[in-house]
């Protein structure tokens, strides 16, 4: 599916599963599997059309990574900021 209508850099909210496949770098079939197991989310479904929620994407990958994300990744004044506050100051 095309997505030309969209501004450059913008990636849909929602995915057909051609491109939540691709998005996660496997091939369709792979992706398939991968949902049935339970390692990739299950669609939501809009009548007949079959989508994946890209954030779901996105944390699913992430426990499959073992990385751990957080809400809010911006550091507080509270946790003594991050080692990049320097270099970005």
């Amino acid at each position: 599916m095309k997505y030309d209508h969209l501004p450059p850099g913008l990636v849909p909210i929602f995915l057909r599963r051609s491109a939540a496949a691709a998005f996660w770098g496997v091939s369709e079939s792979t992706f398939d599997r991968m949902v049935e197991e339970g390692h990739a989310p299950r669609p939501a479904r809009f009548g007949k059309i079959v989508l994946w929620f890209r954030p779901a994407l996105v944390a699913s990958a992430a426990r499959l990574s073992g990385v751990k994300m957080e809400a809010d990744s911006a550091a507080s004044p509270s946790d003594g900021g991050n080692e990049w506050d320097a270099v970005l100051k």
